[in-house]
């Protein structure tokens, strides 16, 4: 006679049990111990589980990414319809006109041309502001490059080629840490380019760390980022926060060919793949522009303040002009009842900001 098996087994709702019991308990340290923190990530698609660069120890120890307040788990977004808005965006990118959006492509921009000591040209702001309102197609608008965008012949070719998808960056004075994308889909490496601008001061702590090579004609690159130097002392000098607008507002000029582009600040990290961007932001909506609100701040005096108390701008006379300016073109700190806009900006005569002081404590606004 066979032994039976112990009592324990002999139940079959104790055995259900005991194995909802196991399996919870593993999925709970799995979910513990994993660095994703999310469980299910299962997709035709699905975003690259392994990291783009391994960064040394010692690169970027203690400059971390901005936090967010937002509960979520820290694993890239994933979305199902993937290889649809690869296709789609493809398709847009193909076609030189934008038909497929909700209005026809308006006609290009006529640039300023000529040679000027400074790389925005020296136009008051009144003239400025006379170009805003831009209806006259005939009518040159100034848009920098006064003076030559100071990189190699090789990163020019390699950016008038990206003629789909661009995803841009910029750390100027070794300020921030270069952080990888991730949530990457398998196709988006290949559709979508990647550029960072950093300036001689970034080149050499990159260098010092062995994250690219030290021979200048080699091309550089970190992860999925292709690293771009520009040559400060040609452009801003001894102005950083300025050389690093430069790409910030001018994508359109540094890569003529590219139909999307996408702005990320490097104190962020990308999370989200730029594809799903462009098209549930961009392409779904039939919209030009998408613009994503401050982690931190929703007025621009905060900003301002900000900038002025880290010293990101050294040049706090000018910041102290240009924030005046705002102010006399009607500035207001924002409120409810100001939404959905997100915006300062109201009418002119309303602001209450007659006076900035940045010299004293902190900037405060009277």
């Amino acid at each position: 006679m066979g032994k039976s098996p112990p009592v324990l087994f002999q139940s079959k709702p104790l055995c259900f049990s005991l194995l909802y019991l196991f399996a919870s308990l593993f999925l709970a340290l799995y979910t513990s111990l994993s660095p994703t923190k999310c469980l299910l990530r299962s997709s035709p698609f699905d975003p690259l589980q392994s990291p783009l660069f391994s960064y040394p120890p010692s690169y970027g120890e203690h400059k971390y990414a901005l936090p967010t307040a937002r509960p979520a788990c820290s694993a890239a977004v994933l979305f199902s319809d993937y290889s649809k808005a690869v296709e789609e965006i493809g398709e847009l990118c193909a076609n030189s006109s934008w038909t497929s959006l909700s209005s026809p492509q308006p006609p290009p921009l006529r640039y300023k041309q000529g040679r000027d000591d400074r790389f925005g040209g020296t136009f008051g702001g009144r003239e400025r502001f006379s170009y805003f309102d831009h209806r006259d197609d005939s009518v040159e608008v100034p848009c920098g490059f006064f003076k030559e965008f100071p990189i190699s012949m090789d990163d020019r070719e390699a950016m008038e080629k990206c003629s789909g998808a661009v995803v841009v960056s910029a750390v100027f004075n070794d300020h921030d840490k270069i952080r990888q994308p991730r949530g990457l889909g398998s196709r988006t490496l290949t559709t979508v380019c990647f550029f960072m601008f950093v300036d001689s001061t970034t080149t050499r702590v990159l260098e010092s760390h062995d994250l690219i090579p030290r021979n200048p004609r080699a091309a550089r690159k970190i992860g999925a980022w292709r690293i771009v130097e520009v040559v400060g002392e040609r452009l801003y000098e001894n102005d950083p926060a300025m050389n690093g607008v430069i790409p910030k507002h001018l994508v359109h000029r540094l890569f003529p060919n590219s139909k999307f582009s996408v702005w990320i600040d490097a104190k962020l990290q990308m999370v989200v793949d730029p594809v799903l961007l462009v098209h549930s932001l961009l392409v779904r909506e039939g919209v030009d522009m998408a613009v994503s609100r401050h982690p931190y701040f929703v007025h621009t005096m905060e900003e301002a303040m900000a900038t002025a108390r880290w010293k990101k701008w050294w040049d706090v006379d000018s910041l102290q002009k240009q924030m005046e300016t705002y102010c006399e073109n009607g500035l207001q700190p924002w409120s409810q009842n100001k939404l959905p806009y997100t915006s300062g900006i109201c009418r002119k005569g309303e602001c209450p900001c007659n006076h900035l002081s940045f010299s004293a404590g902190p900037p405060t606004c009277k």
